[in-house]
């Protein structure tokens, strides 16, 4: 009879092949996704390379967070599904070791993912998102360049700016929108003009509009609204300002041990504490993916057909990553929206319970042939 330590070692290099490989390609593609992003915003803003590569240096985390368990799902089925076309799960089979001994080495990294998983999404990617909107505000208050393009809103210090249309060779917009931010005097203000200029210089933006109005609601009496109808109307917006009031940070921000601790002693706003309720529930829920993913892969890889092979295991793997998933949002949005402490604080176990069902079913069906 072979020695187990022999196979153990075997098949988690097998695993760890497949794992490495694929997980590189999901880091490439967010990455590539995310540096699209972040590089565009830095252009709207004129911030430099070390800007960008900084900022992507803190997501690195969200997109572990995202990549490690899909990965891992599609390592688990390319690994067992390879072993069973060349035949050496039979050939194990044959020399009396159990389906559970062969998936022992793969439950094993499971349990080592989901403690590196519960490290990212409680700690380090709430950091690190912290750290790209902090960055984010930083830079869009030290504007050193205001790239107009049509149809895209821009932070401009204290305003967002839209514009219909844009000729840049004559500086002119057409249907232009702003809205101002940080305004103690006004619960909003707006202003909408069929026409404008713009001038970028080093001090600030000077956008003189044309045909337009004015709307502002009072900040004490929100029924009193005053509107003003102009001819033409100069802005003028500083590209270096100073924020008026520190940004709250959102739950997706906040460490795991922060959410229980504003969730204990419930200072924050009904609205914002609905918010933080399924948070650390919704993290536990994606750290435990890994075991959910070997629970439901293992049984499904052992009985899948030679000749399907590889190709089944990618669809597998699709149906169950998508599903998983789907899960968690649907739990997330539940826990969010039902007022029921009981309900906001377990529905983003959704994913979990329907995983551990389904895999004892898929488990009870292989190890009954």
């Amino acid at each position: 009879m072979p020695n187990i330590g022999i196979i153990e070692k075997y098949t988690t290099k097998n695993l760890l092949v497949f794992f490495i490989g694929v997980l590189f390609v999901f880091i490439f593609v967010v990455f590539m996704a995310q540096f699209s992003r972040i590089f565009t915003y830095a252009m709207t803003y004129g911030a430099d390379m070390l800007w960008v590569l900084s900022t992507m240096a803190y997501m690195m985390p969200d997109i572990l967070a995202l990549s490690v368990p899909m990965a891992f799902q599609i390592a688990i089925l390319m690994t067992l599904t390879s072993m069973s076309q060349s035949g050496e799960i039979m050939a194990l089979r044959a020399a009396g070791f159990s389906f559970k001994e062969i998936a022992r080495p793969i439950f094993i990294v499971a349990v080592c993912l989901v403690f590196v998983m519960l490290a990212l999404n409680s700690w380090l990617s709430p950091l690190g998102r912290a750290k790209v909107e902090e960055s984010k505000e930083d830079i869009a208050s030290k504007i050193s360049k205001v790239n107009v393009e049509p149809k895209t809103f821009i932070n401009l210090g204290d305003w967002d700016f839209f514009t219909e249309d844009v000729d840049k060779k004559h500086k002119t917009l057409s249907q232009v929108h702003l809205s101002r931010k940080n305004d103690d005097t006004a619960l909003s203000t707006r202003i909408n003009a069929a026409t404008g200029k713009i001038a970028v210089g080093k001090a600030g933006v000077s956008l003189d509009l044309f045909n337009g109005q004015m709307q502002r609601v009072d900040s004490v009496e929100s029924r009193k609204i005053i509107t003003a109808e102009f001819d033409k109307y100069n802005l003028f917006i500083p590209l270096t300002f100073k924020a008026a009031s520190k940004r709250t940070p959102k739950a997706s921000e906040l460490t795991t041990l922060q959410l229980i601790k504003r969730l204990r002693l419930g200072q924050d706003d009904p609205k914002r504490l609905a918010d933080y309720r399924p948070e650390p529930v919704f993290r536990l829920s994606m750290a435990l993916a890994p075991i959910i993913f070997f629970f439901l892969s293992c049984p499904v890889a052992f009985v899948t057909n030679k000749k399907a092979g590889r190709a089944s295991a990618m669809i597998f793997s699709i149906l169950f990553i998508f599903g998983y998933f789907g899960l968690i949002t649907v739990g997330g949005n539940i826990g969010e929206k039902v007022p029921f402490w009981l309900i906001s604080y377990t529905a983003p176990l959704l994913p979990v319970v329907v995983g551990l069902i389904v895999s004892k079913y898929l488990w009870r069906k292989r190890l009954s042939n």
